[in-house]
């Protein structure tokens, strides 16, 4: 009779574990009942509660803590795969679960791409986000095949690559070939005919105004002054003044950008200081968005020969040098009370 005790709670308790198992994995459905697909973003990093919560609350499951358990039972919990998933409704706890476990099943992973990035600063990016190597896609936008297509002679694809919000595979055999190749298409319909046309009209060349757009695009993301700076280098090179532009000195740092430049920082001998050289340097420093490409496309007709940060983002112009240095002047004296404020504020 003590037998019975202890054995009808244990059969008990395994046939509901079996039922249990049997009833999440093949019966229940999730309740997804819109008419397109669930989108369910898993990313590096997070671990099973967090995915059982995203497909909880996008309506893919019902029960994060089912899902929970379901994926440890199948020993399934630390084979999360990150990507971006289109989760049609109906599917069973066990058909979400290989979904996301399942290394052949297509997945995207929706990245953007901003503007003014360089070569290496996308790499990393892309490394992060869906685990490109870094240094295989540095290789890759060095594609002759690549540049002859946009029709620019170059070592690489700097200043080619159009940044933008793209939808990427996440498990794709050849990432890095792939997204150079998407962005480089991009960038090829975004400069449309016309802008083309325009180009040559003014007599200039595709790499010229996108050498001119990433300065630009270095110098500000404050849309209202990125044509004026760009009437102020053209009234630099039509002068034969140094253009003196500091974005061309943070992309050749060995170290990388770096908040303020130091006076040694303007002495680094490479054609890309503009500081040394005069004229353009020899290739886009960055990668610009289509607003700074426009500016160097169509700069504001003024005399301004010279610009400073104000501080919050903007700039005062000056047509003189004298105007210029009362301009650092009022620059100075932003900095020193702002470092007046932080020190105030940490006592």
């Amino acid at each position: 009779m003590n037998y019975l005790r202890i054995i009808y709670p244990a059969v008990f308790t395994l046939s509901f574990a079996v039922f249990f198992i049997f009833q999440v994995t093949f019966l229940n459905k999730g309740y997804n009942n819109s008419t397109g697909d669930a989108v369910v973003k898993i990313v590096k990093g997070d671990n099973l509660r967090t995915v059982a919560e995203k497909l909880e609350a996008s309506q893919v499951i019902y029960n994060k803590y089912i899902f929970i358990a379901l994926a440890k039972i199948y020993g399934k919990e630390n084979n999360l795969i990150p990507g971006e998933y289109n989760i049609s409704s109906g599917l069973t706890y066990l058909n979400v679960l290989n979904t996301v476990t399942d290394p052949t099943v297509i997945r995207t992973v929706t990245v953007t791409i901003p503007e003014g990035m360089n070569i290496r600063q996308i790499a990393r990016l892309l490394q992060n986000k869906i685990g490109v190597d870094s240094a295989g896609f540095v290789e890759e936008a060095k594609n002759d095949s690549l540049l002859k297509l946009i029709g620019v002679e170059a070592g690489d694809m700097e200043g080619f690559l159009f940044p933008d919000t793209y939808r990427l595979r996440f498990n794709s055999l050849n990432r890095e070939k792939e997204v150079v190749s998407v962005m480089a298409s991009t960038f090829r319909k975004r400069i449309t005919a016309e802008i083309r046309d325009e180009i040559n009209r003014q007599g200039k060349t595709l790499k010229e105004i996108i050498t001119m757009a990433s300065i630009i695009e270095g110098e500000t993301k404050y849309e209202p002054e990125k044509k004026t700076i760009s009437g102020v280098y053209y009234n630099r090179l039509k002068k034969g003044m140094k253009l003196q532009a500091d974005p061309t000195v943070q992309y050749i740092l060995p170290g990388g950008p770096k908040n303020r430049l130091l006076f040694s920082d303007l002495k680094i001998e490479s054609p890309y200081n503009t500081y040394l050289y005069k004229g353009l340097p020899p290739g886009p420093i960055n990668n610009p968005g289509l607003s700074s490409i426009m500016a160097a496309l169509y700069p504001e007709e003024n005399k301004y020969l010279y610009f400073v940060a104000k501080g919050d983002g903007s700039h005062r112009f000056a047509e003189s040098y004298d105007e210029h240095k009362k301009n650092i002047e009022l620059y100075q004296q932003f900095i020193k009370e702002q470092e007046e404020k932080k020190q105030k504020s940490s006592q």
